[in-house]
């Protein structure tokens, strides 16, 4: 059986002035259609950190020097940004640990919802 998801020596570092601290540092797994994966370990270990260098969310000074992830035969890490945000929306997800850190408590949910379906979409208003 062929993998859905294999994620091959992949790395995210940060730049600093004192250098690249290397959060993930060759990662490699694959993940097939019939099993439960989970991403376990202690707090600061860099599962979060993995995981949207897999989705490509590592945001400055952080990069992704090298790697390739792999989902249905296509590898993310090469795709231009536009293909990847309608894979991000239809096919892969993340569900960050606390809802508190993904929703505004002063924008109704309905207006969030909304804002992102338009984001991920070509729709409008």
């Amino acid at each position: 059986m062929k993998p859905v998801l294999e994620v091959r020596n992949l790395k995210v570092y940060y730049k600093s002035i004192w250098g690249d601290y290397k959060s993930v540092d060759g990662v490699s797994f694959n993940v097939y259609g019939n099993e439960v994966f989970s991403i376990a370990g202690e707090s600061g270990c860099g599962k979060s950190t993995l995981v949207d260098g897999i989705l490509r969310l590592i945001e400055p000074p952080g990069y992704i020097p090298s790697g390739e992830v792999i989902f249905e035969g296509v590898d993310l890490l090469k795709l231009p940004e536009k293909e990847l945000r309608k894979i991000r929306w239809k096919k892969l997800a993340y569900v960050p640990q606390g809802a508190m850190n993904s929703l505004n408590p002063v924008i109704r949910i309905e207006e969030q919802m909304v804002d992102a379906i338009i984001d991920h979409s070509d729709m409008d208003k």
